[in-house]
């Protein structure tokens, strides 16, 4: 009798299971495959196309080629007819040189401006002393401990070696206050970063930067006086420096780890250092198409759907293949992007299509801002109060060396801050089609890369809209040329795509939209 209960029980879960699952979904998701997303991604993340890099021609050669996806199948163009939404911005380049005793020094290899620091008229300095202060640090504590101590600073230039002892008791921001305020002339930091280049975070300081025009960004920038530079220095021009001081950084952090006492000191040397901003106006554009709801009353509604299509482009500080391709980041999530625009247009055709609205958004500039997106709500093509969602996508082509029990997890983020509704949708839908492994580890509060407000949902978020953004996980290709479609588990991109469309066809079909009934703390 016991198993005979059983069995009931378990013929009735099963019931369920197949009840929540929409056939017309099932079958349109085939259409999501590894063919279809081989053949977008090969094109994307081609080397022909140089990086994708927003504002360049490249860049604009991927927003011609999804525009003409768009045209292809059948989505229409949501820009008063059009796909292309252009935005207005400035490109601010940086040049830079550094010298010591006449030789020159590579930007990016082995020293990089902190961008912050230098404004449009840039500076030229030279100096024949250098006052090394250490870590830079002043303690007040218990234990006095000051790293400046006998040394004026004013008017020179510091030299400081980046994250030390007692960091905790004086912060960088602490260092560099007082410095300015006491007048240094400049300030040289000796960091670690500058020979690791571990993530691209170099190229993407003193690349390109962009910022659109209007923007607080620009404004501050365009009326800001140069102030005191601070340069990011590689252990090959601190060496060079501390040569004529008759030591070397080895030498120098071995002495401060082992006395645990100051040692500031002036030495003589031949230094200088220039940097140069301009600005130029680039239009890179926002791809939007668009799908009408079928509803006559629930089309007036609009599921959002994005990914960034552009990435870093080339880089030219490094020797060999110097084209971040950027396969996953982002070339894996626009080709899922496309790839649910086709699936959700095979069943428009079929008179299934969906009963609410669905734009298409391929964003540019996300890597130098979120640019794209921030444009975007500040000119809608459709009203942001009748957007009911945003699902985001970024690099969800490979896995991460994070532990999971198999490579069939995604990344969610977002989902729960604004909307139980949205939550218990995206969940709920993955329990009844995929199953993956809907891992939120980076969706605490706590998260230190705090991935919430750093892709192109987060402006969504902003103005109430609820967002779910889709990750696959870093890797050690992150923002590096090695970012290669070879690299790509195109099984894996197509499951993580499929979940995703299940969840937008629930969205675009539910009767009612997802209830914002959270507020997400400041």
């Amino acid at each position: 009798m016991k198993s005979r209960f059983l069995l009931l029980i378990l013929f009735l879960l099963l019931a369920c299971t197949v009840d929540a699952q929409n056939k017309d979904a099932q079958l349109y998701a085939k259409t999501i495959n590894s063919n279809n997303a081989r053949s977008h991604l090969t094109i994307l993340a081609s080397d022909e196309w140089k990086g994708r890099e927003a504002g360049t021609l490249w860049g604009d050669k991927a927003a011609q080629y999804i525009a003409a996806y768009y045209q292809k199948i059948g989505l229409k163009g949501a820009v008063n007819g059009a796909y292309m939404q252009a935005i207005n911005a400035k490109r601010v380049p940086l040049s830079e040189s550094l010298k010591v005793n006449g030789g020159s020094f590579k930007p990016v290899i082995d020293f990089f401006n902190m961008p912050a620091s230098i404004s449009l008229s840039g500076y030229d300095m030279q100096t024949d002393s250098i006052l090394f202060a250490g870590y830079g640090v002043i303690d007040e504590g218990m234990q006095p401990y000051n790293d400046f101590q006998d040394h004026t600073v004013e008017g020179k230039v510091v030299m400081l070696l980046g994250s030390g002892p007692r960091d905790a008791a004086f912060s960088f921001q602490q260092k560099i206050s007082y410095l300015s305020f006491h007048k240094a002339k400049a300030v040289l930091l000796v960091e670690p970063v500058v020979d690791n280049k571990s993530d691209g975070l170099l190229l993407h300081l003193s690349g390109n930067p962009m910022m659109l025009e209007g923007s607080p960004e620009l404004a501050s920038l365009e009326k800001m006086a140069q102030g005191m530079p601070i340069i990011y220095l590689g252990k090959k021009v601190a060496d060079a420096l501390l040569k004529d001081a008759g030591t070397d950084l080895a030498a120098l952090r071995k002495k401060l780890t082992e006395t645990n006492k100051p040692y500031p000191f002036v030495f003589k040397t031949h230094f200088s250092a220039q940097a140069l901003r301009a600005l130029e106006t680039v239009h890179p554009a926002n791809v939007l198409g668009y799908i009408a709801g079928s509803d006559p009353v629930l089309k007036d509604e609009v599921l959002l759907l994005s990914a960034h299509y552009d990435h870093l482009g080339i880089n030219p500080y490094v020797k060999g293949d110097s084209i971040n391709n950027g396969a996953d980041d982002n070339g894996s999530g626009t080709t899922g992007m496309l790839m649910l625009a086709d699936a959700f247009m095979q069943a428009v055709k079929a008179g299934k299509g969906p009963k609410r609205s669905i734009l298409f958004m391929a964003t540019t500039g996300e890597e130098k801002g979120l640019l794209g997106s921030t444009w975007y709500v500040g000119h809608p093509v459709m009203p942001l109060d009748k957007t009911i969602a945003n699902l985001n996508v970024d690099m969800i082509g490979r896995t991460d060396t994070l532990p999971h029990p198999d490579k069939n997890y995604m990344y969610i983020i977002g989902a729960d801050r604004l909307s139980s509704d949205l939550n218990r949708i995206v969940k709920e839908t993955n329990t009844s089609y995929n199953k993956l492994e809907l891992d939120e580890r980076y969706n605490v509060r706590s998260d230190p890369f705090q991935l919430y407000y750093r892709s192109d949902h987060y402006n969504f978020a902003k103005h109430g809209i609820p967002v779910t953004f889709y990750f696959g996980g870093f890797h050690g290709d992150y923002h590096k040329p090695s970012d290669e479609i070879e690299k790509i588990d195109f099984e894996l991109l197509c499951k993580r795509s499929q979940l995703i469309f299940y969840t937008a066809w629930e969205l675009a079909n539910a009767a009612t939209k997802p209830v914002v009934d959270k507020k997400e703390e400041k």
